[in-house]
């Protein structure tokens, strides 16, 4: 297995002689979660593409995949894979999405069970290179704040919330704000489900259990509002930390080719999709992992 480092990219790296199946020897397993800590986003490409019970299986050995929830949007078979499209076929969207930009997000941050790792497939793409995918390390704004920035930023927690116009496509079982633990510290409650909720709150500082790394955890999409703020300083202050989404330094803008799986750090990176031509065909299949312990993206270490 070879990993290529993306020539002039902010991050990113290319996976070569890496069978995306659900056979995952230990020594790959390892050298795959290695070379996604140090790059965020690894591209295998030219792959016999997987059934879809081979990519289920491949997402598994990284965490725990949920359903999407979604009344229409999966695949019919297989809910926990989300169907990505621009596409109408007999009066029925056949996945989620158009051609429009869509905005920077860390999937199922609205959950209080959050995303650990992204899966991406090409299964048809626009020929003229349109519909990229954007991808901006949030590690990378943490590190780069003033340190009484940072300490103020741990005291923080956000709400998160799925956009509006989405809650009718979710299973009503599934709806509601829910959290991990109440405002006095309670403990999580064990009965929450790794696809409730629709709402939840988060502190705004993330930490990766492996690495130590921390990243600031917030999107465009999803962050409604930072609690302990009142509501035109949150906005200032989201605003401002959501300038770093985009920027060349710490962005890497995947153009897709057919076939082509891309694998994230959903802990660490935010994503968008960029605008095509409505006229073109694009159709993607995703799957996400989320964290086996609920609390461990929240565990901090001392705050230097």
């Amino acid at each position: 297995m070879d990993i290529v480092p993306i020539p002039g990219a902010a991050l990113g790296a290319v996976v070569h002689s890496a069978p995306f199946t659900g056979d995952l020897d230990e020594d790959r397993f390892k050298k795959i979660w290695a070379a996604l800590d140090e790059h965020l986003v690894l591209v295998f490409r030219g792959q016999e593409p997987p059934s879809y019970e081979e990519f289920l299986a491949f997402g598994r050995h990284f965490g725990h995949i949920p359903k999407t929830g979604l009344t229409s949007g999966a695949h019919p078979d297989h809910n926990e894979i989300l169907m990505v499209s621009n596409l109408v076929e007999n009066g029925r969207k056949i996945g989620v999405g158009d051609a429009d930009w869509m905005g920077w997000h860390t999937d199922y941050s609205f959950r209080p069970r959050v995303s650990q790792v992204g899966f991406l497939e090409a299964l048809e793409v626009p020929l003229s290179g349109g519909g990229q995918t954007l991808f901006t390390d949030m590690y990378a704004l943490y590190e780069s704040l003033p340190p009484e920035l940072r300490r103020r930023l741990h005291s923080y927690r956000a709400r998160h919330a799925l956009r509006t116009g989405y809650e009718e496509t979710i299973e009503e079982e599934y709806q509601g704000e829910v959290s991990l633990a109440q405002a006095d510290g309670a403990a999580p409650a064990a009965t929450i489900q790794p696809e409730d909720g629709t709402s939840t709150v988060h502190p705004l500082i993330a930490r990766n259990p492996r690495t130590g790394r921390r990243a600031v955890y917030v999107s465009t999409l999803n962050t409604k509002r930072v609690l302990e703020l009142a509501p035109d300083d949150s906005r200032t202050l989201l605003d401002g930390l959501l300038r770093h989404a985009g920027a060349p330094a710490h962005t890497y803008a995947h153009t897709w080719r057919p076939g082509d799986i891309v694998m994230w750090d959903e802990l660490g990176t935010i994503h968008a999709k960029a605008a095509f031509d409505p006229a073109e065909r694009r159709i993607l299949r995703q799957v996400v992992s989320i964290f086996d312990d609920p609390v461990e993206p929240w565990r901090a270490e001392a705050i230097a």
